[in-house]
């Protein structure tokens, strides 16, 4: 199973088997634009789509739009100072745009991914038992798009209502794919990317932000971030593998542990991590512009 991390507009998705956004420190390996080639053709091997569909990506990619549309269109007077309107909405609809998302996914999963491993991961996933796992994570994710919910699987888990028998599983399922770090990593090289993309879209250098000024700006968030993640990351989980059996979490848990769910966690963490700079990229850019025209 996998997750993703929220960071500033762009909240956490969820997905077999890891979490994924960052693997490098702001500011250490600048975040990439990720400038995507459309319509330019990719081979896509059987068993890769195959493994994509028994991870059920699509499914996770309509629900990551729809979370981060939803919330970047609200937060306009946040972000702009003023209602964004119909221009605000086509420019979303353009960051957003869902066969842009999954191309540029499955593109960046491919290239990640070591093909060797595709043959172990298409049997391990094709069990009934795992496609149950998988649904019901993309289940909760869905429903975790309802704040309430959300709020109150967190509060379960604060208050030690939702500790089970799968707590030590879960827990180990944490540690072995560092999938805190990884996502908090994650978090502040998206804010990085956002904020690098609107200041050099400011009209007026002499009011960009310095990068010492946006690094210092992005670590401020860090503690927070930290809590936030652990927060959601856990309430996700127990909320989604409540339901399962402990033989089946055991199973699921090992075979993260192996080379090829080892290589999994890598390739989506890679793809991820990615198409989250390029939204974050966009998003900041948009703020920057559409701020530059308010100022004239």
């Amino acid at each position: 199973m996998i997750c993703w991390l929220r960071l500033f507009l762009v909240k956490v998705a969820v997905v077999p088997f890891a979490i994924g956004l960052g693997l490098t420190h702001p500011g250490v390996a600048g975040p990439q634009s990720a400038t995507p080639t459309h319509g330019s053709a990719q081979t896509v091997p059987q068993d890769f789509e195959r493994l994509w569909s028994l991870l059920h990506l699509d499914d996770l990619v309509v629900i990551m739009r729809e979370e981060g549309f939803t919330l970047a269109l609200a937060s306009d007077v946040d972000l702009l100072g003023r209602p964004g309107g119909q221009a605000w909405t086509q420019r979303l609809e353009q960051i957003y745009e869902m066969d842009r998302l999954q191309r540029d996914l499955q593109r960046e999963m491919l290239a990640a991914l070591n093909p060797t491993h595709l043959d172990a991961l298409c049997d391990f996933y094709s069990a009934q038992s795992v496609q149950n796992v998988v649904v019901l994570e993309v289940s909760v994710r869905r429903a975790f798009l309802d704040a309430d919910v959300e709020d109150r699987a967190r509060s379960a888990w604060l208050n030690g209502l939702a500790l089970t028998a799968h707590e030590d599983a879960i827990l180990h399922f944490v540690e072995v794919n560092d999938l805190i770090e990884r996502n908090v990593v994650g978090a502040l090289n998206s804010n990085y990317a956002f904020l690098r993309a609107m200041t050099d879209a400011h009209p007026v250098a002499a009011e960009r932000m310095t990068d010492q000024q946006i690094l210092a700006e992005v670590w401020a968030e860090e503690v927070e971030i930290r809590q936030d993640t652990s927060e959601w990351l856990f309430a996700f989980l127990t909320t989604a593998y409540d339901p399962v059996s402990e033989e089946v979490l055991d199973a699921y848990v090992a075979f993260s542990e192996t080379d090829a769910g080892q290589a999994l966690n890598h390739a989506i963490f890679a793809a991820f991590d990615k198409m989250y700079l390029r939204i974050s990229a966009d998003l900041g850019r948009a703020v920057g512009e559409f701020s530059s025209q308010q100022e004239l």
